[in-house]
C-alpha cells in the first residue's frame, strides 16, 4: 500500500485528466511552472549535464531583474505599508524576515545551474527505474550502448513484470502543488490591503507575489521528487511481497534469482536518486530547505505572537485582520518543511519494511542461493538506503518536534517580554 492507502499494483487513472506516458511529463507541471517563475532555466530531461551559454545568460538576466526589483522595493513606501502594527517587534520583524526570500531567490537559479549534473542524473535514474521500453528509447539505448549497456537487462526485467508507473497520478499531484504555490501568495496579498492598493503599487506587490510563489515552487519541487522516491520504494516492497513466494521459489528458481538481482539494482538506483535530491536541495550556496526551515520557524513565531498580542493586549480590527492573513500566508511556507519531513519519515519507514521483508524471506527459505543473494541485499541496505539528508542533519519527525518545542519556548519569552513592557 502507498501513503494514501492505494495499491501500487493498480493503474491510477481518471478519464478527465490527460494521459501521461513518462516521468518527465509527470513532473512537468511543477517543473515548468517554476521555470516560468524564474526559479531555474533548465529542462528536467536535459540532454547535457553542463550549463550552456544560453542558460548562463538567462540566469544572469533573471538575477539582474531581481536585483533591480529589490532596489525598487527599498526606495518606495509600498513595502512599509504592507505590514502595519502597533508593535515594533511585529512590524520590523516581519519586514526583515519576509525580505529573506528575495535574497534567496537571487541564488536559487544558480544553485540549479551548478547542480545541473545532479538533476540530469535524477531524470535519467527515474527513467531507468521505470523502464519505459518503447522503440524510440530502445533505439537510443542501442546507439548509446557504451553508457547504458550495463542496465539493458534492468529494462527488460521491469518490462517483463509490467508494473504500472501511475504517471497520471503524479502529474495530478504536481499540478496541485503548483496551483497552491501560485494561488496562496496571490490571495494573501490581495486580501491584505485590497485590489486597489495592489493597483497603486502594482510592480512592487507583483514582484513580492512572484518571489513568494517562487520560493514555494522551489521547495515543492523537492517534495514532489521525494514523493516519487517514496512510491518506488513501495514498488520494491510489493515485488518482495507478491513475487517471491514459497511456491515461486520452488518452481522458478532462476527467475527469482534474477528478480532479486533486479530489486537490488533498483534499490541502489533509488539511493542514487535520493542522494542527488539531497545535494540539489540541501545546504548549498547559502540557501536551502535548511534555511527555509529556520525562516519558517521565525516567520511563524512572529505571526503567532502578533495574533496573540492583538487578541489579548492591544485589540485593533485592522491589525487583527492583518495578523490572521500573515498567519495564513506564513503557514503556506510552514507546510513545506512539514510535508518534507512527512515524506522523509515515510521513506525511512518503508526502508524498514524492506528490511523486514528481506529478512522474513531469508528466515523462511531453504534455498541456499536465494538466502546468500538476500544476505547481500541486506548488507547493501545496511551500507546504503534511500534517505533524505541535508548535510548537517537527517530529515525525520524528531526534527519537527524539536522545531515546535523551540518555537513554543521563544513564543513564551516574547509574550512575557511584551507583558513587562
Amino acid at each position: 500500500m502507498d501513503v494514501f492507502g492505494l495499491e501500487n499494483s493498480r493503474e491510477l487513472v481518471v478519464s478527465w485528466w490527460p494521459k501521461i506516458n513518462d516521468v518527465v511529463h509527470a513532473v512537468s507541471p511543477i517543473w515548468n511552472t517554476s521555470r516560468a517563475f524564474g526559479i531555474h532555466v533548465l529542462r528536467f530531461d536535459t540532454t547535457t549535464d553542463r550549463p550552456t551559454l544560453l542558460e548562463l545568460v538567462l540566469s544572469f538576466a533573471i538575477t539582474v531583474i531581481r536585483i533591480y526589483m529589490i532596489y525598487i522595493i527599498l526606495v518606495t513606501d509600498a513595502w512599509d505599508l504592507i505590514f502595519v502594527s502597533s508593535s515594533q517587534l511585529v512590524e520590523k520583524g516581519l519586514d526583515i524576515v519576509l525580505k529573506i526570500p528575495f535574497a534567496m531567490m537571487l541564488f536559487v537559479p544558480w544553485i540549479f545551474l551548478f547542480r545541473k549534473t545532479k538533476i540530469f542524473y535524477i531524470s535519467r535514474d527515474l527513467d531507468i527505474f521505470d523502464a519505459l521500453v518503447n522503440e524510440t528509447f530502445l533505439c537510443f539505448v542501442r546507439t548509446s550502448c557504451f553508457l547504458f549497456s550495463a542496465i539493458i537487462f534492468l529494462f527488460l526485467q521491469i518490462a517483463k513484470y509490467n508494473y504500472p508507473a501511475n504517471y497520471q497520478f503524479f502529474h495530478m499531484f504536481s499540478t496541485l502543488f503548483a496551483t497552491a504555490a501560485i494561488s496562496i501568495p496571490l490571495l494573501s496579498l490581495a486580501s491584505i490591503r485590497g485590489l486597489e492598493f495592489w493597483m497603486d503599487h502594482f510592480f512592487v506587490l507583483t514582484f513580492v507575489g512572484f518571489s513568494w510563489s517562487g520560493g514555494l515552487l522551489y521547495n515543492n519541487i523537492c517534495n514532489v521528487l521525494l514523493f516519487h522516491i517514496l512510491y518506488r520504494i513501495e514498488v520494491i516492497n510489493d515485488f518482495l511481497r507478491k513475487s517471491i513466494t514459497s511456491d515461486r521459489l520452488e518452481d522458478d528458481l532462476g527467475s527469482v534469482l534474477q528478480l532479486i538481482k533486479t530489486l537490488m539494482r533498483l534499490h541502489d538506483k533509488l539511493s542514487d536518486i535520493s542522494t542527488n535530491c539531497s545535494q540539489c536541495f540541501g545546504f548549498s550556496v547559502g540557501t536551502s530547505v535548511f534555511i527555509t526551515m529556520i525562516h519558517v520557524l521565525i516567520s511563524q513565531l512572529i505571526t503567532t505572537f502578533a495574533f496573540i498580542r492583538v487578541m489579548f493586549y492591544h485589540y485593533n480590527e485592522t491589525e487583527l485582520n492583518d495578523s490572521i492573513i500573515y498567519t495564513i500566508g506564513t503557514t503556506s511556507y510552514c507546510c513545506l518543511p512539514i510535508i518534507t519531513i512527512w515524506i522523509a519519515g515515510h521513506i525511512k519507514k518503508r526502508n524498514v519494511i524492506t528490511f523486514k521483508l528481506v529478512h522474513r524471506i531469508i528466515n523462511t527459505t531453504n534455498v541456499v542461493e536465494i538466502e546468500d543473494l538476500l544476505q547481500q541485499f541486506s548488507e547493501q541496505m545496511n551500507h546504503r538506503s534511500p534517505s533524505v539528508d541535508f548535510r548537517f542533519f537527517d530529515v525525520d519527525w524528531p526534527l519537527l518536534v524539536k522545531a515546535c518545542s523551540e518555537a513554543a519556548t521563544y513564543l513564551i519569552i516574547m509574550i512575557q517580554f511584551e507583558t513587562k513592557i
